[in-house]
């Protein structure tokens, strides 16, 4: 009977166990990737890294249980991805690819809850496998280009049954903690949002009897602190020698041009002709994010040409922005 007992023990423990360990191991990096200043601010930013600091080797017979445990508590000396003039973009850590399972920094955050570890398959094969995180940018955020990180400190912290027996005793607990780092970054590129209506001069029996066009405005909101100049190109159809903008109607021209604010000096793409950030007549100087930049222009037609035929004259001109 003695010898029956002891056999029956050792089967017990043999047939079953099954050893699922984890480590602390090095992250990989999380990357926003280049996002203009105005996506930043307006939609929430996605990114994510398959590689969170924890990997586990291993399989369990059965989902984790309420006495088993991943906690994992993110801090950081910043309150978010810091750039070069010291702006902040704010963002959460998910614990899985929804925002249903937010992270709070300095609260330990227990993976083995809500299925997330279960749900990875963590535990579940002999080929090591590692904790991912995901991550959102807050709206909102008004900052300046260039690039932004944090360095997060993470502190992994982990107790439970890593061998499982016949009947479903637990033969083993895996308890360890241990700490990483995980390197955020984000790329914020200068980017303008424009408004700038069409020029309409209206209708005329002769070129003579056209009036300027005063009092018009282009609108820019620049990234927040961009220096950049605004030029207007020749249009489709400018004149070889004068270099004057022309509209079109079938193959007839109408010569014409735009301005700087109310003057005659001429508003053009290259070098001088273009204008600056500062040269703006609504807040001058470097670009507001938030707020517009306002040039004023006038356009009159050239009264020294013939009249042309009647007609529908068009011309497209593009404005450009450079930083």
């Amino acid at each position: 009977m003695i010898g029956a007992r002891v056999f029956v023990l050792l089967a017990l423990c043999w047939s079953g166990a099954a050893q699922a360990l984890c480590s602390v191991v090095t992250t990989t990096p999380a990357a926003f990737g280049s996002v203009s200043s105005i996506a930043v601010r307006t939609t929430s930013q996605p990114s994510s890294t398959l590689n969170g600091g924890l990997s586990c080797t291993g399989s369990l017979l059965s989902l984790l249980t309420s006495n088993d445990h991943f906690w994992a508590t993110v801090t950081s000396t910043q309150s978010g991805l810091l750039g070069p003039t010291g702006d902040v973009i704010g963002y959460t850590i998910y614990a899985n690819n929804s925002t249903s399972y937010p992270l709070t920094r300095g609260t330990a955050y227990d993976f083995a809850r809500n299925g997330i570890i279960d749900a990875l398959g963590l535990l579940g094969g002999t080929v090591p496998r590692t904790v991912p995180l995901y991550f959102g940018t807050t709206l909102g955020s008004n900052v300046a280009a260039g690039v932004y990180s944090e360095t997060l400190s993470i502190f992994w912290n982990w107790n439970y049954c890593s061998g499982i027996g016949i009947g479903g005793i637990c033969l083993g607990r895996d308890i360890a903690s241990g700490t990483t780092t995980l390197t955020v970054n984000l790329t914020v590129s200068n980017d303008c949002t424009i408004t700038a209506p069409n020029i309409a001069f209206g209708s005329a029996p002769v070129v003579s009897a056209f009036t300027a066009v005063t009092g018009q405005t282009i609108n820019l909101a620049c990234t927040k602190g961009s220096a950049y100049t605004v030029g207007l190109s020749d249009g489709q159809n400018p004149l070889s020698v004068g270099g004057r903008r022309q509209m079109i109607s079938g193959s007839n021209y109408l010569a014409y041009d735009i301005f700087k604010s109310a003057g005659t000096t001429r508003w053009g793409s290259v070098g001088a002709a273009r204008r600056a950030s500062t040269d703006a007549e609504v807040n001058p100087g470097n670009g507001l994010g938030t707020g517009s930049q306002i040039f004023n222009y006038n356009a009159k037609i050239y009264t020294d040409q013939t009249t042309p035929p009647a007609g529908t004259y068009l011309d497209n001109v593009v404005l450009d922005v450079g930083f």
